[in-house]
């Protein structure tokens, strides 16, 4: 899975993948132009729409709807710096009893995106000066 992302000024950049492209933004009191979401805001979107693909999945599966699925995904910030505090993701499924709940949320472990936020990961970060020494 690969990305890209070119620089448009200031602190916005265009997200390319396949072919779908995203803006990304700093708010206005950051001294940017807030034309889209923050990266942040946009883990945490990601965040959100892995489990929502997963719940919808889950009640698809089981023939229950999923018309009024809602998700909420909060962070707070961590007295370490530039760091997230824990996530909480709020699912909200209207129609379904306590006991399809509780079955739903054991299936909250799977998904890639919390996945790669719960279990430690590696993470490389280079330089290079030209477009081909950055496919390599």
């Amino acid at each position: 899975m690969e990305i890209s992302l070119r620089h448009t000024g200031g602190a916005r950049f265009t997200a390319e993948a396949r072919h779908h492209r995203v803006l990304l933004d700093q708010p206005a009191e950051d001294g940017a132009t807030d034309q889209g979401m923050s990266p942040a805001e946009l883990l945490l979107a990601s965040l959100g729409g892995c489990v929502g693909q997963y719940v919808a999945q889950y009640l698809s599966l089981r023939g229950l709807s999923s018309e009024g699925l809602l998700l909420r995904v909060e962070t707070q910030p961590s007295p370490r710096s530039l760091h997230f505090g824990d996530f909480q993701v709020t699912v909200t499924v209207p129609g379904l009893s306590d006991r399809q709940l509780r079955a739903l949320e054991k299936s909250f472990t799977a998904g890639l995106v919390q996945n790669a936020i719960r279990l430690e990961n590696s993470m490389r970060v280079s330089a290079v000066s030209n477009r081909e020494e950055a496919k390599s």
